[in-house]
């Protein structure tokens, strides 16, 4: 059985009112996993602004508001869309204020305003929570496997009317005004073949950061590079070979773009599932189309198609520093493109989006890189923002029955919290 707040949840990101606010909807999904997750107790600012604004774990959240001012316009966005696209709805979501944990309640209880008035505080526990929908029972290990399988884009076999009922309208209106994004997720979603999602292994990035040094794919696969000795320690954990064996990671903000992946409506076309990086195969990537998600540190999949790019995304592990290789600069364009922060605050990191055949040509390969999770946040971004695809889709001659194979390169800046903004710098034609 499907959690009935997941079902809610899906139907408020997949409506009019989200579609455009792709850094509300994603904030709605974090804190939403986390709360039907049993998880609600690590909702607090500094999280959110790690995992959902690609913060670095030592940021001052008493400096730096993004995560108060998206609160507020995320709580704004929340009433608006109950109050006048779904009326109806007989549970709604809301956050109030004081806190970043969301309630599920029924309409009929619910305050007309979604968050208390001003003056008030409102505390919000994880039994309320768990016990705030309707006919709602408590959630067994079991059935947070399945929600974590429905997350990774497994295909939905029941499902309620209501969803059905929204994905038909998408299938019929993306067949009527299929656009540059849904030319290319077509491409990638089809019936003929089906479609492994590798998200980041965290675990990986860990070990690297500790060991100062990246680790090769021949190595990864074999598991051969565990068996490095004299670990550091980090913090008072102990860790060994063993428990970087025993433990896999991946980040939320890799979660969330699986999930807004398998909530495509081309992915309802094919077989869709979710492969951790660790026992992932060749033959997974000659047989399947495939999406790879982080950079060649995080994921070491990439560095199979970097021949056939031009902006290689790389990392210094001893500096500590994330740079994309420029391999044959246009007029204009830089040699390397680096991480930084400038002496105003500004923060700037860079994505790669690139669509290209699959390994010895088969089928089709879609990755996300980042020189950090910022960019490759920026990368996952790109094709759901409808203005600047579009645009882009335009310069490389997109039509909308076919998306030709590209790879573009997307800086991403942001200044004293503000949210961040994105601009294309390069692109390149990958011949087939």
């Amino acid at each position: 059985m499907v959690d009935e707040r997941m079902e809610l949840l899906q139907q408020v990101l997949s409506s009019r009112t989200f579609a455009k606010s792709v850094r509300l909807a994603r904030f709605l999904e974090f804190i939403c996993l986390r709360t039907i997750e049993g998880n609600s107790r690590e909702l607090n600012e500094q999280q959110i602004g790690i995992h959902v604004f690609a913060r670095s774990p030592a940021y001052s959240a008493s400096d730096d508001s993004i995560v108060r001012t998206q609160a507020r316009l995320l709580r704004q966005r929340l009433e608006e869309y109950f109050e006048h696209e779904c009326p109806t709805c007989p549970v709604v979501i809301s956050i109030p204020k004081g806190g970043y944990v969301p309630i599920f309640e029924p309409r009929n209880n619910a305050p007309k305003a979604p968050v208390p008035a001003p003056g008030s505080s409102t505390k919000t526990d994880e039994s309320q929570v768990s016990s705030s929908v309707l006919g709602s029972r408590e959630q067994t290990p079991a059935d947070r496997k399945h929600g974590r399988r429905w997350i990774y884009g497994a295909t939905a076999a029941g499902g309620t009317a209501v969803l059905l009922g929204l994905l038909a309208f998408y299938f019929w209106f993306g067949s009527r005004n299929q656009g540059p994004s849904e030319a290319l997720w077509s491409s990638i979603f089809n019936s003929g073949r089906s479609v492994v999602i590798v998200p980041s292994d965290d675990a990986l990035v860990l070990f690297e950061e500790l060991t100062q040094a990246a680790v090769p794919l021949d190595e990864y696969l074999s598991g051969s590079y565990l068996e490095k000795s004299n670990l550091p320690h980090a913090g008072t954990t102990t860790l060994t070979s063993d428990w970087f064996a025993a433990h896999q990671y991946t980040s939320s903000a890799d979660l969330n773009l699986a999930m807004r992946l398998s909530r495509l409506p081309e992915a309802g076309k094919a077989k869709v599932e979710a492969r951790n990086a660790r026992v992932l195969r060749i033959d997974d990537l000659k047989s399947n189309n495939v999406i790879l998600i982080g950079g060649i540190g995080a994921n070491p999949w990439v560095g199979l198609f970097s021949d056939r790019l031009n902006f290689d995304v790389n990392y210094d592990w001893k500096s500590s520093e994330g740079y994309v290789l420029n391999k044959h600069p246009a007029k204009g364009e830089a040699p390397i493109y680096r991480d930084a922060i400038s002496a105003d605050g500004t923060r700037r990191s860079y994505g790669v989006l690139a669509f290209l055949p699959g390994i010895e040509d088969n089928g089709q390969a879609l990755l996300f890189e980042g020189t950090g999770m910022a960019g490759t946040e920026a990368a996952a971004d790109f094709p759901f923002n409808p203005i600047s695809f579009r645009s882009f889709a335009q310069q490389i001659g997109a039509t909308s029955g076919k998306t030709p194979y590209f790879e573009a390169l997307i800086e991403t800046t942001s200044i004293a919290g503000n949210a961040p903004e994105a601009r294309l710098v390069g692109y390149r034609l990958i011949k087939p």
